[in-house]
C-alpha cells in the first residue's frame, strides 16, 4: 500500500544535495580515430552526384632494356581506372513531449523548467543523440559496408565502408572472418592486380593468440612502405595498447610517451604516433564496457555500431588456402594466416597512412547533423525528433596501410 504519510520527518523537512547542470557520462566512450583523421586534414565534402569516384593508376606503360635500332611491337594498354563509393545514411531519434520538455524556444517544458529544474533533458537527449552517432560511426569505421556474400559473412551495406574491407587482400581473412574481393566496384587481383591490396599480418600460433613484439612491429611498418606508404597513425584498443606497452618495455625498447594534438595520450613506434582507442576492435574490451550484442540484456544501456553490433573480434574457422592448385597449410601471401582452424582474433594494431583515407561528409547541413521535427500523427504534445548524418569512410591507397591481429591482450595470456 501507499506510505502513510508520504514523506518522513526528514524527507519532508530537507531538499537532496545535486548539483545544478551536472550529468555524469557513464556509457559513452571516446573516439580518437576520428579525431585523428580530422587533425589530418582528410575531411572531403561530398557535394552531390551518384557517388564518389577516386581514379586510381594500376598499370605501367610498356618498357624495356633495348638495342639502338630495335623495333618493338608498341601496344595500347589501360593504365588506370577508378573506384566508386556511395553515400551512407544515420539517424538517432526520440520522441519529444513538449509537456515535458522546452526546445529553447520557451513555448513548452511545462514539468522541465523554472527553478526547481536540475538537468535540462532536452538538452540531454540532444547531446546523447551526436555522442551515439559519433560511436556507430567510430565503430563502423573498423568493419565494413558490403552485403554479405560467399566471402562476407554480415550484410552491413547501410554501414561507411570501413577499414576491415579496405585492408584486405581478396585472399586472406579479415580479423572479423571475411574476404574482400571486391573494393570500391574493382575486382581485387583481376585486371588491376594488386593495386588495392592490404595484406593482415596474422601474428597466432595455429588458432591461439600469439604476442605482439618489436619484430613484429618492425614487419607491419615494412608492409606498408614496401609499397611506398609512409604509415603515421597507429591505432588499437586500450588493451591492445597496454599489450604493446608491456611488450616494448619487456625488451627495453626506447619508445617516447607523450601527449599528442588531439588530447589523447600516445607513444610513438619508429615514426607512429599509436593511440589507444577504446571502441576499435578487442576481444577483451566487452568485459569492461557494455557492448552490443552482448549486452542486448541491458536494453539500450550499451554500445552499439550502425547496424546494432560492436567492434568485439569473435572467433572464425579458415578455409583451406591454395597455392595455385596446390592445397597449402599457410596462405600463400605471407599473412601466416593457417589453413582450416579455428582462429582466436583477440587485438588489433593498425598501422595507417591517414592521407589515404577520405571521410566524405554531405555539405548539406540538414544530413551533417542537422535536425528534423516531425509530428506525431493526431498526438497533442508528442514529435519526433531526429538527427541524421551522411557520409562515408573509405581508402584510397590500402597497400600504403596494414594491420597485425592475433595477438594477447596485456598480462592475461587468455586472447
Amino acid at each position: 500500500m501507499p506510505n502513510d504519510p508520504l514523506y518522513g520527518q526528514i524527507d519532508a523537512a530537507e531538499l537532496e544535495a545535486v548539483r545544478v547542470g551536472v550529468l555524469f557520462n557513464c556509457l559513452f566512450v571516446g573516439t580518437p580515430f576520428q579525431a585523428k583523421l580530422r587533425r589530418a586534414g582528410v575531411w572531403d565534402p561530398f557535394l552531390g552526384g551518384a557517388g564518389m569516384r577516386e581514379n586510381i593508376l594500376y598499370g605501367r606503360t610498356q618498357y624495356a632494356a633495348v638495342d639502338s635500332g630495335q623495333t618493338v611491337t608498341v601496344t595500347a594498354q589501360q593504365i588506370n581506372s577508378g573506384i566508386k563509393f556511395l553515400p551512407k545514411f544515420y539517424a538517432a531519434w526520440w520522441p519529444m513531449d513538449d509537456a515535458l520538455y522546452d526546445d529553447g524556444s520557451g513555448t513548452g517544458g511545462v514539468i522541465n523548467s523554472g527553478p526547481p529544474t536540475i538537468i535540462d533533458e532536452y538538452q540531454a537527449y540532444m547531446e546523447n543523440m551526436v555522442l551515439g552517432l559519433n560511436t556507430a560511426l567510430e565503430m563502423d569505421s573498423f568493419r565494413h559496408g558490403q552485403a554479405s556474400a560467399s566471402t562476407i559473412q554480415d550484410n552491413r551495406i547501410k554501414a561507411i565502408n570501413g577499414m576491415d574491407e579496405a585492408l584486405n587482400n581478396g585472399i586472406d581473412y579479415s580479423v572479423y572472418g571475411n574476404r574482400y574481393p571486391n573494393y570500391g566496384g574493382q575486382v581485387r587481383n583481376g585486371a588491376i592486380g594488386t593495386a588495392l591490396n592490404s595484406t593482415p599480418l596474422y601474428l597466432g600460433n595455429g588458432g591461439t593468440p600469439g604476442q605482439i613484439d618489436f619484430a613484429a612491429m618492425t614487419q607491419l611498418k615494412a608492409q606498408c612502405t614496401v609499397t611506398g606508404g609512409n604509415p603515421t597513425l597507429g591505432i588499437t584498443n586500450t588493451f591492445g595498447y597496454a599489450a604493446i606497452s608491456i611488450a616494448l618495455d619487456a625488451q627495453r625498447r626506447d619508445v617516447s610517451n607523450k601527449n599528442h594534438d588531439i588530447a589523447w595520450r600516445g607513444f610513438n613506434f619508429d615514426g607512429i604516433d599509436i593511440y589507444a582507442d577504446p571502441l576499435a576492435p578487442s576481444a577483451q574490451a566487452q568485459n569492461y564496457i557494455p557492448l552490443a550484442p552482448e549486452d542486448a540484456g541491458q536494453g539500450n544501456a550499451n554500445l552499439q555500431d550502425g547496424v546494432g553490433s560492436s567492434t568485439t573480434t569473435p572467433a572464425f574457422t579458415t578455409g583451406q588456402f591454395f597455392n595455385g592448385a596446390v592445397p597449402v597449410p599457410f596462405s600463400p601471401t605471407g599473412s601466416n594466416i593457417p589453413s582450416n582452424t579455428t582462429i582466436q582474433p583477440s587485438e588489433v594494431l593498425y598501422f595507417l597512412e591517414p592521407d589515404s583515407f577520405k571521410v566524405r561528409p554531405t555539405n548539406k547541413s540538414g544530413w551533417n547533423y542537422g535536425i528534423r521535427r516531425a509530428p506525431m500523427p493526431n498526438n497533442v504534445s508528442i514529435d519526433a525528433i531526429f538527427m541524421r548524418v551522411s557520409t562515408n569512410l573509405y581508402n584510397t591507397q590500402p597497400k600504403h596501410s596494414a594491420y597485425a591481429f592475433g595477438f594477447n591482450s596485456g598480462i592475461f595470456n587468455n586472447g
